[in-house]
Order: structure tokens, then C-alpha cells, then sequence
């Protein structure tokens, strides 16, 4: 049966089994076509095993695999192979099986679910779940004629089940730790049900605590601010200056201590709900403009200016006037606080059912991330710059409580750099006020019980207010009163003193300025500007402090080299063992908590202004030691290479005075021996003239000794030199005789233009040379005499043999005279 692959023939027009007309072939039945658009996922094999051909397949399954009709005629395995990156691939060994066990059985052969790679047009693997049916052709004879592969694709299927397999394990899994989260939610709120029992009983005792500790603290107080008012209004002349000031001091301090006492005293009574309010009709615009007026003075000082609009309201407001003096002068001193240049405006304005009272500033404003927290009880923004970094962070939220007394409303809008705008909001009337804590009677006085104490602790943080803060050293007073000059002549230890409370900075000045020049200054950056303008011999610093607080400063003397050794004391009001070892860890070198004695600060300043000083004088010392080895080894580096100088010189020189040696040891005739060493001197040890002279000329004027001369400065009349050297400018002259056996053959000069020019080197080598020169003089003297004599010797011979042989012929080339003979002496 031949056929094409790709496609399958219906047969002849009769059927061949039966004779009858074909019907397919009777309606034009295409059956190829048939075939191809089936959407069985169809594919036709031969079955030729075991390569198994493909020879058709349905549209279905060309688009499922990827085939293309070129694909036709190649095996199944070969087109189909398993992936080769998944090594548990089984299902082209399980389709083969399944086909030879359709050939062996000529039955159709059902296949389990199969995992199938099959590769895409990219040439990646795509995962797919089918569900293979494999089915025989039988020819009349039962062959097989062809294979049937059809696949049912049920990847979604698969994948749907193995995702629902999956939820289902993370649903039971869920709902165990929902149960068992539910367990531990049902225990942890046991444990805070049980701890807020004892957080309501433990806030309860404080409450209590609070309460009664206030009251008890106000007694004392009261009874120290009596007698400090009565002895400061006495104004009795037998009152010193100096204790009236001590006097001041004690009791700006004391009504600080009651504005904090009071403070708390209102926290405790308002959580216990025993606030005792009497809410009056007042005039608030009056009451308002006059709390605002005491604290004029205050922030004048501090070069602000303040504006106060508070014009008349058509209704009277019921208030407490303590709370309202309270919430004025809080937000009065908070806006003070926090600006340092621009002003400070205080507006009342009517809102038509109330009253609306804003404080704005043009200060460093706060920012976003700080706003909701702003009201809460003991919260301070870290790092915000403030005149002072004193305070218990109450004020605000103090503000805050006395407001919603009065059943008002509060609020701030701030932006960073820009300043704060805080508004308080009260109705008119009295239907949102408790009826039995209203007072009907008009009351237009002022009661001022704390006015005082803000504007007193306003007044310490302007600047104005330092100069009265720091009074300077005390005088020393004898005991009829008379002020006694100091005596000490020592140098004063120079301490500076950084604290942002006046009265602080004026103690610690008044204790410390008998022993010490102290500078005080209110905060970290004027302490750290004065360190480095002139360095002190120690630093007394408080820790938290405006723009920048004491571990800043000690961060910041540290790194530079001017301060790095200046000793640091912290004294700060944070107590604890914690806190001081915070602080030393930082690089203090004491810290000491207040309050403190007077006795304890001297004896601390004075230990570490000694030690101080002790390593002052040890560097100094050290530095001296230092100083003094670097010169010395300086001269013991400088004598050496002068040493090696001079050696090296020495050499040079013993080499010079080898090479004349060997340059006069060929020589016979004295002029060329002379002519070397002239020569030699001249360029090699250098001198600007060399001369040698012999006797007979014109040496016999110089004045000549045993020994070398040497003219450091030479004048031409000190000595008669040669007319030939009366030419040459020499200031340095050395001057070495030629002594042979004793015997004096002359004189060897050596001369420089510059004065004291020859060292003591290099006269030892012309000495030594005038030595060689005189025995090679002696030598070439001797040469000329034996010379002279051979030739008389044989102008004799000659002679004789003449008188013998007869007259003598004229002589055509007579002997001349020995240049010798001439001229005994020799100058180059």
C-alpha cells in the first residue's frame, strides 16, 4: 500500500469488501481534509519499530508540538527525544513500550497521564500533561498498517489538581497557626489584662505620691521663699552687696522649684479628677494683656520684640484665672524659649460663639514628624535649639489638660526654620462648664501667684542677664571689711565654665574665681569658640546645653590638636552610676553630678588643673629632652659626614699625590718633573697658581724655614714674592720648602684667590708633595751633573786626539753649553 506521507486516500468508488458504491466517494468526501482539521491531537505512525515514522498528523497536533510538514518521515524519538536537562524524563521510554506493545498485541493500548517536554519554537522545553491512547490499523489480513497516537491534553487540568493539593495544605496548615496564634493571643492578654491591673494601681500610687510630695515640698518652700522675701525687702544697709546678690540667687531658684512643684501638684490633682476649678466671668482681653505685659521685660531683654492685640470682647469668658495665667505664661515662655531673633505676638480674637488666643513666633519651629507628640506628658524634641536645655517637658502638656478643663480645643502648626503658631480655643458661656464649679461673681484681679516665677526664669536666659551672672573673682575682705588686694604672683589657671543657667554660671564663677580665672559662657558653641580662640587648662562643662550640648564639645575639642589635651569636667544633673560612666566613656575626664559641695568642685578642679599643669611641664620637658636629642644627633650626623668629607677628600688626595709621583718617577730632566707637578696642583687639588723655585733664582728674596708657611690672608707686602706671581690677586698662600738631605733646593708655592681657602688637609698633602718634589729635585740635579761631567769628559778625549793627530779642523757644529750649567735654576 503506497501512499504519500502526510495524508490518507478513501479508496476506489466501490467498496472492495462489500461491491457497493463507496459513499464517500459517492458525496466527494475530501477525508484528508477531514483528517487534517480534526481537533484530535492526532498523530499517524508506521509501524516500523522501532524507529516509528511519522507520515501525517492533524492540525491540532502540529500546533501543539510545534511540527511543520518538513518533519514528516523522520522518527518519532528522533523529533520527540526526551529533555536532556531533566534526567527523570521517562515518557519516551513509556510511549515506546505502549507502541511495541501495540504491535505485539494489534490492540489498542491505553497510557497513564504523562509528563511531556516538548521543545518550542525558542528551542525552550514546555511542560504538558497528556493522556495517550494508542491505536492499531489492521490490513484484511491483521498487519498493521499504520498507528494511531492520540493524546488528550490535560495540563490544566493537572496543574489544577496539584495547585488545589497545595491550598489545601496551606489552608490546614493556616488553621493550625490560627489556632495556635489565637492560644498565645488569649495568654498575652491574660498577662496584660494582669498588667494594666497593676499599671492602674501603680499609677494610682503615684498619683497619691505626687499629690502628697507636692504638698510636702511646698511647705519648706514656702517658709524659704517667707524669710528670703522678708531679709531682700528689708533693705537694711548692714546687708552686703555680695550676700544681698547670694540672697537674689536663692530665691530666683526657690520660685523655680515652686513653678516645678506646682507643676506636678496640677498633674497629680488632674488625674485624680480633683482639680479644683472656679470658673469666673472675667474680662479675658484685660487679664490676657496684662499676664503678656509682665513678660515684656523678659523677652525685651532677649532682643525680641513682643506684640500684643487684645481688643475688647463683647461677652465676658468664664475661666480659672490661675489656669488661664498658666496657659498664657507656658506659651508665653515655650515661644521665648525656642527664638532667638524676629518677635513674639500674642492675639485675642472674637470668634462669634468664643475666643480664639494664639502665640506665634518667628523661632526654629518643629518638625512634621515631631507635631503629634508635642502634648505628651514629658516628651522634649531632641536636638531642637533652645536658649536652655532645662526643663521637665510638662509645660505643654500641662497647657494641653487646663485647656480641656475649660473644655477648649488646642492646636500648633509650626514649620522648621519658620517659627510656631500655637491657638487655644475657648466658648462663651457656661453650658460646656460643670454648673457646680461656676462662680456668677464678676472678678477682675489678677492674681500673679506664678507670674513671678516665669518671668525670673525668663529673665536667666537672656544674655542681658549674664553680665550681672558673672560678677568676676570675689574680693578677698578682712575683718573690719576692708577689701584686701590679692597677693598671689603664680599664673592663674585659666578655667572655662559652659552652663545655659545664669545662676549656675554665677555659683560656680563665685566658688572658683579666688584660685581661678574663670570665663563663663551659656552653651557648647560659645564654649568651644573660646577653647580654640585661647585654650584654657580646664574645661567645666554641663552636658545638655543649647546648640551644642557638652558631648559635642568634648567630641569637638578632641579632634582638634590646640585642645586635644585639655582636661574636661562634666557637671551635669543627670544622677546615676549609668550616667557617668556614659559620660567618661565619651573621653571626660570627670564627671560630677549636682548638686554638689563647694568643697567637692575645688578639690576636683584643683587636681585636674594639677595634673594638667604636670602634663604641661612633662610635655615641655619632653619636648626640651626631644629638642635637644635631634641636635645632638643633627651634630653627630654632620660630624660624620664631615668625617667621611674629609676622608673622602683624603683619598683624593692620596690619589693625587700617587698620580704626581708616578708622573715624575719617568722623569729624568728636572724641567719636565717640575712642569708635572705644577701641572697636577694646578688642575687636580685645584689652586689658582702653583709655583716652584729653585736656588739660584729668583727664590733667594723669600723667607724660608724649616717648615711649611701658611699666609690665611695675604698681603704682597708681608713677603717679596717672583715677579712673575706679582700679577696674580692671591689672598690665601701656601708656602712649602724642598729639603733634600738636609739641604735646602728650593720652594714650592701654592696659591687662591680667596682668603683662608686651604684646609688643614690640604696643607698636610703639600707638605708631604714638597718632599717628593725636593728628592725628584735632587734626583734631576744629579742627572744634570752627571751629564755635564760625561760631556767635559768627552770634550777632553776629543782634545787629546787632536794634539796627537795635528792641528784641529774648524769646527762646523761646536757642543753648546749644558742648559744646566746656564741656568741652575728652574720656574714654571
Amino acid at each position: 500500500m503506497d501512499q504519500a506521507p502526510g495524508s490518507l486516500q478513501s479508496g476506489e468508488a466501490h467498496d472492495p469488501a462489500t461491491g457497493r458504491p463507496d459513499p464517500a466517494k459517492a458525496y466527494g468526501v475530501d477525508f484528508s481534509l477531514l483528517f487534517a482539521q480534526s481537533p484530535e491531537i492526532l498523530l499517524v505512525l508506521l509501524p516500523d519499530a522501532p524507529r516509528f515514522t511519522m507520515i501525517a498528523a492533524t492540525t491540532a497536533r502540529l500546533h501543539a508540538t510545534h511540527l511543520t510538514q518538513e518533519s514528516f518521515g523522520r522518527g518519532l524519538f528522533e523529533v520527540f527525544p526526551d529533555n536532556p536537562d531533566d534526567p527523570a524524563a521517562s515518557g519516551t521510554s513509556n510511549l515506546r513500550a505502549s507502541l511495541e506493545r501495540v504491535l505485539k498485541t494489534r490492540q489498542p493500548d491505553t497510557m497513564p497521564v504523562q509528563k511531556y517536554d516538548i521543545r518550542g519554537a525558542d528551542g525552550e522545553f514546555e511542560v504538558k500533561y497528556w493522556s495517550p491512547k494508542n491505536l492499531p490499523v489492521l490490513s484484511p489480513q491483521g498487519e498493521v498498517l499504520y498507528i494511531f497516537h492520540r493524546v488528550e491534553d490535560v495540563t490544566e487540568l493537572v496543574r489544577a489538581s496539584e495547585l488545589g493539593d497545595q491550598m489545601r495544605g496551606r489552608t490546614s496548615a493556616m488553621e493550625r497557626e490560627v489556632i495556635s496564634r489565637s492560644r498565645e493571643l488569649d495568654a498575652a492578654l491574660r498577662k496584660l489584662r494582669d498588667s494594666n491591673l497593676k499599671l492602674a494601681e501603680l499609677d494610682a500610687a503615684k498619683t497619691v505620691f505626687f499629690n502628697n510630695i507636692s504638698h510636702e515640698f511646698r511647705t519648706p518652700l514656702a517658709l524659704i521663699l517667707g524669710t528670703l522675701e522678708d531679709e531682700l525687702s528689708s533693705n537694711s544697709p548692714l546687708l552686703p552687696a555680695k550676700t544681698r546678690m547670694q540672697l537674689k540667687m536663692a530665691h530666683r531658684n526657690s520660685l523655680r522649684l515652686l513653678k516645678l512643684v506646682n507643676s506636678l501638684l496640677d498633674f497629680s490633682r488632674i488625674e485624680a479628677g480633683r482639680m479644683q476649678a472656679r470658673y469666673q466671668a472675667t474680662d479675658l482681653a484685660v487679664l490676657t494683656k496684662e499676664l503678656a505685659g509682665n513678660f515684656r521685660s523678659a523677652i525685651e531683654r532677649g532682643g525680641l520684640l513682643l506684640a500684643v492685640d487684645c481688643p475688647p470682647l463683647p461677652v465676658a469668658i468664664y475661666v480659672d484665672h490661675d489656669m488661664w495665667e498658666k496657659i498664657v505664661l507656658n506659651l508665653l515662655s515655650n515661644a521665648f524659649k525656642h527664638t532667638f531673633e524676629g518677635s513674639i505676638t500674642l492675639k485675642l480674637a472674637w470668634l462669634g460663639d468664643g475666643v480664639q488666643l494664639s502665640v506665634q513666633d518667628t523661632g526654629v519651629g518643629i518638625a512634621a514628624e515631631n507635631l503629634p507628640r508635642l502634648f505628651d506628658r514629658f516628651h522634649r524634641v531632641e536636638g531642637a535649639p533652645s536658649r536652655t536645655h532645662e526643663g521637665s517637658g510638662i509645660g505643654l502638656a500641662l497647657v494641653k489638660d487646663l485647656v480641656q478643663l475649660h473644655s477648649g480645643a488646642i492646636a500648633v502648626e509650626s514649620e522648621l526654620g519658620k517659627g510656631s503658631r500655637f491657638q487655644v480655643t475657648l466658648k462663651a458661656g457656661t453650658a460646656h462648664l460643670p454648673t457646680d464649679k461656676i462662680d456668677h461673681t464678676v472678678d477682675a484681679s489678677i492674681s500673679g501667684h506664678f507670674t513671678a516665677a516665669f518671668v525670673e526664669e525668663a529673665l536667666n536666659w537672656s544674655p542681658a542677664g549674664l553680665d550681672s551672672a558673672n560678677p568676676g573673682p570675689p574680693a578677698l575682705i578682712d575683718p573690719n571689711g576692708v577689701s584686701i588686694p590679692p597677693t598671689w604672683t603664680a599664673p592663674r589657671a585659666q578655667i572655662l565654665y559652659a552652663d545655659d543657667n545664669a545662676d549656675m554660671r554665677s555659683y560656680v564663677t563665685h566658688l572658683l574665681g579666688r584660685h581661678y580665672d574663670v570665663a563663663a559662657v551659656p552653651d557648647g558653641q560659645a564654649a568651644l569658640e573660646a577653647a580654640l580662640a585661647s585654650p584654657p587648662d580646664l574645661v567645666l562643662s554641663d552636658v545638655m546645653m543649647p546648640r551644642l550640648d557638652g558631648f559635642g564639645l568634648l567630641r569637638a575639642l578632641r579632634a582638634d590638636v590646640r585642645t586635644r589635651r585639655v582636661p574636661v569636667i562634666f557637671v551635669s544633673a543627670r544622677a546615676g552610676e549609668e550616667s557617668a560612666i556614659a559620660g567618661l566613656d565619651t573621653g571626660a575626664d570627670d564627671y560630677l553630678v549636682k548638686p554638689f559641695t563647694a568643697r567637692e568642685l575645688l578639690a576636683r578642679v584643683r587636681t585636674h588643673v594639677g595634673l594638667a599643669w604636670q602634663r604641661r611641664s612633662w610635655d615641655s620637658e619632653l619636648e626640651q629632652r626631644v629638642e635637644q636629642r635631634t641636635a645632638e644627633l643633627a651634630a653627630e650626623i654632620a660630624r660624620r659626614r664631615a668625617t667621611e668629607a674629609s676622608l673622602e677628600a683624603q683619598i683624593q688626595r692620596l690619589g693625587l699625590l700617587d698620580q704626581i709621583t708616578r708622573a715624575i718617577a719617568g722623569r729624568k730632566d728636572l724641567g719636565g718633573i717640575l712642569l708635572a707637578v705644577v701641572q697636577n696642583v694646578e688642575q687636580n687639588l685645584p689652586a689658582d697658581v702653583c709655583w716652584i723655585g729653585l736656588p739660584g733664582a729668583v727664590t733667594v728674596g723669600l723667607a724660608l724655614g724649616g717648615e711649611l708657611l701658611y699666609e690665611p690672608d695675604f698681603h704682597p707686602e708681608a713677603i717679596n714674592l717672583p715677579p712673575e706671581l706679582a700679577g696674580v690677586e692671591v689672598r690665601s698662600l701656601v708656602i712649602a720648602p724642598l729639603r733634600a738631605e738636609g739641604d735646602l733646593l728650593g720652594v714650592l708655592l701654592a696659591g687662591r684667590r680667596e682668603p683662608d681657602s686651604f684646609s688643614v688637609g690640604e696643607r698636610e698633602f703639600l707638605r708631604q708633595l714638597s718632599e717628593h718634589v725636593a728628592i725628584a729635585a735632587r734626583q734631576g740635579q744629579l742627572h744634570e751633573s752627571l751629564q755635564a761631567a760625561y760631556d767635559d769628559l768627552h770634550l777632553t778625549q776629543q782634545t787629546v786626539l787632536l794634539q796627537h793627530r795635528g792641528p784641529p779642523e774648524p769646527a762646523t757644529d761646536p757642543v753648546a753649553p749644558s742648559a744646566a750649567a746656564a741656568s741652575p735654576s728652574r720656574r714654571l
